[in-house]
C-alpha cells in the first residue's frame, strides 16, 4: 500500500550488538567525523531515547535501482566539453530522504488512527543506527561491505524507521551469512576502506569523503577518482546485486540534475541560484555548493584534461579558501 519493498518489525529494545559494535569502532577512531561523542553513543542504538515508551520499531526499506537508459543518464548540460564525473545510482533520482519521509508520515497516520499511538519517523536523519534496527526487524543482513542486503532487491536500498508506542508483534532478526569466502568488494574498495569483514574505515569511504565537510585528504584525492558524490564500486560487484528488481518507486524513475554523468565545468562554475534551482530536489542537495564544487574540482584533477585550465585559474581566485584550495591541487594535477 505505501510501496515499501520490505518492512519488519523490532522490540524497541537498545540494539546491544550494535552498540558494542559501535563502542569497538569509536575506539578505534573508525567513524571519525560522524557525530558518534561518547555522550551521544546511546541515543544511536536505543529507540527509547528517540521516543519516550516506544514499544516497536518499524523498519522500512525502499528501492532506488532502475537500470538505466542513454536517455536516463541524460547529464543536463549537453554538449558541455570537457571531462565528466560520476554519481552514485543513489542520487540519480528524487531526494530519497522525502521519498521515506512521505511513506513513512502515511505509515504513522494510520497507526495514530487504529491506536492512536504516538510514532517518530527517521528517514536516515534520525538518531538510529538505520542497518542495525532494519537486521534486528528481520528485513535483510549485513555484506561484508557493512551494506544491508534484502532479498530480490539486493543493497540497492535507502532504509527508514518509525519509532512508536504501539505494541507491534515483532520479527526474527537476520543473521544470515551469504557473503562466505567472497571478498570481492574489500578487494575492488579503490581506497581499501573496507579493513576486515564487516569492518569499514569511514574516513578512508569514498561515499564519506565526497560528503564531508572541509578539504578531501591529499593522499586520497586521486582514490576518489571521477566521483563527485557518493560510491558503488563495493555493490557494483557484489553478487547479491546481480539480479537484483528494479524498482516501481515513481521518485526514483527518473534521473534529476545533475544526472549520472555530469559534465565537471558546469558543476565547478554553478552559482548559488543555479544550485538552488538545479540541484534542490536531488539527494546531494543537502552537501551545499561549495562541497560540490570542491568534489569536482577533484575530479577535474584526476582527469588532467589541459583544456579545464583557464577554469582553474579562474576556480583559484574563488572567496572560498576551500575552492581555492583544491582548485591549485587540481592544476597541479593536469599540468604534470
Amino acid at each position: 500500500m505505501l510501496g515499501f519493498h520490505a518492512a519488519g518489525v523490532a522490540p524497541a529494545r537498545p540494539l546491544e550488538r550494535a552498540a558494542a559494535a559501535l563502542r569497538d569502532r569509536t575506539e578505534r577512531g573508525l567513524p571519525r567525523g560522524y557525530g558518534f561523542a561518547p555522550g551521544r553513543k546511546a541515543k544511536f542504538t536505543d529507540p527509547g531515547r528517540v521516543l519516550a515508551g516506544a514499544k516497536s520499531v518499524v523498519a522500512v526499506a525502499l528501492s532506488y535501482f532502475f537500470r538505466a537508459t542513454c536517455a536516463d543518464c541524460e547529464d543536463f548540460t549537453p554538449g558541455s566539453p570537457g571531462p565528466r564525473g560520476r554519481v552514485a545510482r543513489f542520487a540519480w533520482g528524487s531526494d530519497y530522504h522525502k521519498a521515506l519521509e512521505r511513506r513513512l508520515a502515511s505509515l504513522a497516520e494510520w497507526l495514530r488512527e487504529e491506536s492512536g499511538c504516538e510514532s517518530v519517523a527517521c528517514a536516515d536523519t534520525g538518531p538510529l543506527l538505520d542497518r542495525a534496527a532494519a537486521r534486528q526487524a528481520g528485513i535483510g543482513w549485513y555484506g561484508k561491505n557493512c551494506a544491508l542486503i534484502i532479498p530480490r532487491y539486493g543493497s540497492w536500498v535507502v532504509l527508514g524507521e518509525l519509532v512508536t508506542t504501539a505494541e507491534l508483534e515483532p520479527d526474527e532478526p537476520r543473521d544470515t551469512d551469504l557473503c562466505g569466502s567472497c571478498g570481492l568488494c574489500m578487494k575492488a574498495c579503490p581506497t581499501g576502506a573496507i579493513i576486515e569483514p564487516y569492518v569499514i574505515d569511514a574516513n578512508r569511504c569514498v561515499s564519506h569523503l565526497t560528503q564531508m565537510k572541509g578539504s578531501a585528504p591529499p593522499d586520497l584525492r586521486e582514490m576518489i577518482g571521477d566521483r563527485v558524490y557518493g560510491c558503488d564500486v563495493c555493490q557494483d560487484v557484489c553478487p547479491q546485486n546481480r539480479n537484483a528488481l528494479p524498482t516501481d518507486a515513481e521518485e526514483f524513475a527518473h534521473s534529476r540534475p545533475p544526472g549520472r554523468r555530469p559534465a565537471l565545468l558546469p558543476l565547478l562554475a554553478m552559482t548559488g541560484a543555479e544550485f538552488e534551482e538545479s540541484i534542490t530536489s536531488n539527494t546531494m542537495a543537502w552537501i551545499g555548493r561549495t562541497r560540490l564544487r570542491r568534489n569536482a574540482l577533484v575530479a577535474i584533477g584526476n582527469a588532467g584534461d589541459p583544456e579545464t585550465i583557464p577554469a582553474l585559474v579562474e576556480a583559484q581566485r574563488d572567496p572560498d579558501p576551500v575552492i581555492r584550495a583544491h582548485a591549485a591541487w587540481a592544476m597541479g594535477k593536469v599540468e604534470c
